[in-house]
């Protein structure tokens, strides 16, 4: 159907079977990975991938160092807090008091910026991790060279496997890369 302005409509129907060739396709294209060792390594550059995107993102579009700033005037004020209490001192508890306003109002603004970037890179890393669940199913795609009763046996499922390749790359890269304040 044309639409006024120019542009094409396509029907329900259409759209639907366009969707339909699309995931046909993207099946299609993830099938050499579908087997072992091919999906172990798959995943592992996928989870890499998607965790240097993420923290390229925080490194570039974040300021560090007005974030490692604020982290460190927001860890000052609650040493400072923690001794008022510790050493039950009202004029200290005060002060901290007085301040506590101001320094969670920083943390948040600084927190917020943050959560930015993640929000831009959410709905990209669904559709990934939406594609890859439908390819992998329920198929093994690693061992485990141990297990965790009643959480990981010695096969692993696409989830699992993604998420200890993830946390594996991802503390490594935000220290490589300067964007984890925490760390200072």
């Amino acid at each position: 159907m044309r639409l006024p302005n120019g542009y094409f409509r396509l029907s329900k129907k259409e759209d639907f079977r366009l969707f339909e060739d699309i995931w046909t396709w993207l099946m299609n294209s993830l099938q050499p990975y579908a087997e072992m060792p091919y999906s172990t390594i798959f995943v592992i550059a996928v989870a890499f991938a998607l965790s240097l995107t993420t923290n390229l993102a925080n490194r570039f579009l974040v300021d560090v160092d007005k974030m490692k700033s604020v982290m460190g005037e927001v860890n000052a004020w609650r040493k400072e807090f923690d001794q008022a209490r510790k050493t039950d001192n009202k004029q200290l508890m005060a002060k901290a008091m007085k301040r506590q306003k101001a320094i969670m109002q920083l943390q948040s603004k600084a927190m917020w910026d943050r959560m930015k970037v993640s929000f831009t890179y959410l709905g990209p890393f669904w559709i990934i991790f939406y594609v890859l669940s439908g390819f992998f199913k329920t198929q093994t795609v690693a061992l485990s060279p141990f297990t965790v009763p009643l959480l990981l046996g010695n096969d692993m499922l696409f989830t699992a496997w993604y998420i200890a390749c993830s946390l594996a790359f991802s503390l490594p890269l935000s220290r490589a890369l300067g964007v984890n304040p925490e760390m200072g």
